[in-house]
């Protein structure tokens, strides 16, 4: 249970401040301590999580909405791709392997596993895998089986009306699967011959067909997921949000 002590309409500190602390467990600047902190602090926080925090803009995990992935390369394997309003169901489901804090240099490192994601969206497509030509528009919809990320949050703090503050400059994810089936409906104006060989030829060669999107998706995780967080951190002055013991 959380209580929002008053409703402000501008986000003032107290207000944010009492309000998280309501949710998670305020964790002290402590080398020693900070990263098992952090991380029941955010395990704790899932629920929340899941359905989203509008109070601060957060959206929810359940779904998980990537408005767009843009993907275009001319190398090896040529590209032209979007995907729009994917919706990802089993994000909130998340388990945190391992977390990192380090206090000196601001830097999180976190990897994270999601035992099951699926994926529901829109899609345009021009490529090739092998000498396979794969071209259409319409909907996708794919199952992925154990993914795992790993988060590296890179932090600075910054002055403002005398006050200490943090956020965050940049995140680098990296992402991995285990396994996934992937089905493009539309693909060669709805020809099903040929629609149904090219989703059989993109499964049968999974792993070259994710390492041509995988960085595309990564910027795209990235940018989402960093803007999240410092929805979260913002506005709550450093020695609040981690004060010393």
């Amino acid at each position: 249970m959380y209580v929002l002590l008053c409703s402000c309409e501008s986000k003032t500190t107290n207000v944010f401040f009492f309000f998280l602390a309501g949710y998670i467990q305020i964790c002290k600047h402590d080398p020693n301590t900070i990263s098992e902190c952090v991380q029941k602090s955010i395990e704790a926080l899932k629920p929340k999580l899941a359905e989203g925090i509008p109070e601060l803009d957060v959206p929810p995990l359940e779904p998980f909405i990537i408005p767009e992935v843009v993907a275009s390369s001319k190398d090896r394997v040529p590209l032209q791709a979007t995907g729009k309003n994917i919706k990802v169901t089993g994000a909130g489901d998340f388990h945190i392997n391992k977390l990192n804090v380090d206090l000196d240099s601001l830097i999180l490192k976190a990897k994270v596993n999601f035992p099951k994601l699926h994926f529901d969206g829109l899609y345009k497509l021009d490529t090739q895998i092998l000498v396979v030509p794969i071209k259409g528009e319409g909907n996708l919809l794919a199952d992925v089986v154990n993914c795992d990320a790993e988060l590296v949050f890179k932090g600075g703090k910054y002055q403002k009306d005398g006050l200490e503050f943090i956020k965050f400059n940049s995140l680098d994810t990296k992402i991995g699967i285990k396994d996934y089936n992937v089905k493009f409906d539309g693909l060669f104006n709805n020809d099903k011959v040929l629609g149904d060989a090219a989703n059989d030829a993109i499964n049968q060669n999974k792993g070259e067909f994710f390492n041509t999107f995988k960085p595309f998706l990564e910027a795209a995780v990235s940018k989402l997921l960093l803007n999240i967080s410092n929805k979260v951190v913002d506005d709550l002055p450093f020695n609040e949000l981690l004060p010393k013991p």
